[in-house]
């Protein structure tokens, strides 16, 4: 995992760090202060995704701040 990957502070999915909105929900508040990492492939079976109230597949902070 890279270290300057960006976190979206709305719906918490990875973004590259040189995004400046998020590819997932269009946000513009991202931040590097996050921490754990989650990879969802399935998110229609996904118990993680279902907490996490995620829809499409990806990678997704499990803490942003």
């Amino acid at each position: 995992m890279a270290t300057n990957r960006l976190a979206c502070r709305e719906c918490h999915r990875i973004n590259d760090g040189d995004a400046a909105t998020c590819v997932s929900c269009g946000s513009s508040s991202l931040t590097e202060d996050w921490a754990g990492y989650v990879s969802i492939a399935h998110p229609e079976e996904s118990e993680i995704a279902t907490e996490m109230q995620v829809t499409e597949a990806g990678a997704y902070a499990l803490k942003v701040r």
